[in-house]
């Protein structure tokens, strides 16, 4: 097996997009300083000090909580974009990712090719990050810690270098091994201080003198022994964000951000095999002051390109308040993606019509607010006239497949067989049709072609029974017309196109 761990050491302030900050800038938690930027360390600020210390050294030093809940996320985010290349995935806290190769490098050929896409991905993302690999999780984790270059570890093809890793492993220093501190200063006090200074003593010694932990920490670090960890999976809501150093003013400079979040979208989407119903976008302001807005969606195929577009579309109408210093996606509304069985020429309803079809829809509502989109849906009633009803256009396209109901192959066969008989504009309420001895007339006569079919339901609330029959009018129109079995009277109830 090939493990590879990514290890974000700055992601304290990764998290805040405050890296690379211009000014003096560190993170504080319970009164003592957690991360500094470089211009900070510069001043001699330093992580483990105290904020007063902190701030006698460098009196205009800003300083910022550290967020770990921002921190949580962006680990997320990173085990959520690693997802993509292994179904091994492991969160180690507190700021490294833990991935299994092995399968990924069947898939890539080659380990210099997928070590160029990490590299690319946290580059574009303004992320450091510093790689271990090892034969082992426990070997990986330790070793990300030194950065040392994959290539003096492995081959292209996967292969360790057993006698470099193990160099690389005694090498180690004992401060970054997962022991208790009481363990680790007897051990210094004992002249040990590189793992390959533990490794040479006897490990029935080992574990007599400091206890168990020891041996068995030694037996995962060379696989003698699983290390089992609970493995990474995506979360039911997908969260994204990215960070500006000094804000973006103009909504042409949020474009390139957008499609960077509708991206990471993409691959979530393709992950959980779901599509998303909903875009909640959120502007945070360098004032500190934020703004939300939304966007509701009927797509049944995520196209990146055209959202961006509806997108842009959306923020045609809104101003910005000000510089813009974080921009935030949101989306926790999902349907799962439906598959469509099409014909070989069917056309008219292919998914390619249907996908356009929504694309204008979410345009109009975009134009013309959703309070003015509606649509004709139908619904489960006995008698024609509440067979349809009016509903926004949105909730009336984003019915999730598992709830649509489907019918029987009986129901199928009778559907197919009075299809054609429903016509296409119904009267509302039914218009009286008046019955003479010669036949029947309204504005004219009326002749019965085809018929009867009996509608008979609503017991529970007033009763309704109709023979139902094609009939054609004078002036050569079709007409649906029924006779009201319980008060023997006759309506005309719609026109055939």
């Amino acid at each position: 097996m090939l493990w590879l761990c990514l290890r974000l050491p700055a992601l304290p302030l990764d998290a805040l997009g405050a890296k690379h900050s211009a000014g003096m800038l560190a993170l504080s938690h319970n009164n003592i300083i957690v991360m500094a930027n470089v211009a900070a360390q510069q001043s001699g600020v330093a992580a483990g000090m105290s904020v007063a210390s902190a701030m006698s050294l460098c009196s205009n030093l800003e300083l910022r909580p550290r967020d770990l809940q921002a921190e949580q996320q962006c680990l997320d985010n990173i085990a959520l974009w690693a997802y993509r290349f292994s179904g091994d995935v492991c969160l180690c806290p507190p700021n490294a990712v833990l991935l299994e190769l092995s399968a990924s490098l069947r898939l890539f050929k080659n380990l210099a090719r997928l070590y160029r896409k990490f590299i690319s991905a946290f580059r574009r993302r303004g992320l450091s990050v510093q790689l271990g690999i090892a034969h082992t999780p426990l070997a990986a984790e330790l070793l990300s810690h030194q950065s040392i270059s994959p290539a003096s570890l492995v081959n292209a093809s996967g292969q360790l270098h057993k006698e470099a890793l193990n160099n690389a492993l005694r090498a180690l220093s004992i401060s970054l091994l997962p022991l208790a501190p009481k363990t680790l200063n007897t051990l210094r006090e004992m002249g040990m201080h590189t793992l390959g200074h533990i490794q040479a003593l006897p490990r029935a010694e080992l574990e007599r003198r400091f206890g168990k932990g020891i041996t068995t920490m030694l037996a995962k670090l060379q696989g003698e022994q699983a290390d089992i960890r609970p493995k990474f999976a995506p979360p039911e809501t997908f969260r994204g964000q990215r960070h500006f150093d000094g804000g973006l003013h103009s909504k042409q400079q949020l474009r390139f951000p957008i499609s960077a979040l509708l991206s990471e979208l993409e691959h979530y989407l393709r992950l959980r095999q779901c599509l998303n119903r909903d875009l909640q976008w959120e502007f945070h302001y360098l004032d500190g002051s934020k703004e939300a807005w939304s966007l509701d969606l009927s797509q049944r195929h995520f196209d990146r390109r055209k959202l961006i577009e509806l997108v842009m579309l959306r923020l045609e109408p809104l101003s910005l308040q000000g510089a813009v210093e974080t921009l935030s996606l949101r989306c926790e509304q999902f349907i799962g993606n439906e598959q469509h069985c099409e014909q070989l020429f069917d056309t008219a309803n292919s998914s390619q019509q249907q996908e356009k079809a929504a694309q204008v829809l979410d345009k109009l509502r975009l134009r013309l607010g959703s309070q003015r989109c509606h649509q004709f849906a139908l619904q489960d009633a006995h008698l024609p006239e509440l067979n349809w009803v009016l509903r926004d256009a949105h909730t009336a396209t984003q019915t999730p497949a598992h709830k649509k109901l489907r019918p029987t192959a009986e129901q199928v066969t009778a559907l197919s067989a009075t299809d054609l008989l429903r016509p296409n504009w119904l009267c509302h309420p039914p218009e009286a049709i008046s019955e003479t001895a010669e036949g029947l007339f309204w504005q004219g006569e009326l002749h019965l072609l085809q018929g009867p079919e009996r509608f008979d339901g609503q017991w529970w609330q007033q009763r309704q029974t109709r023979d139902y029959y094609i009939a054609r009018h004078q002036g050569g129109a079709l007409c649906w017309v029924f006779k009201d079995c319980l008060n023997r009277r006759w309506y005309l109830h719609g026109f055939f196109g």
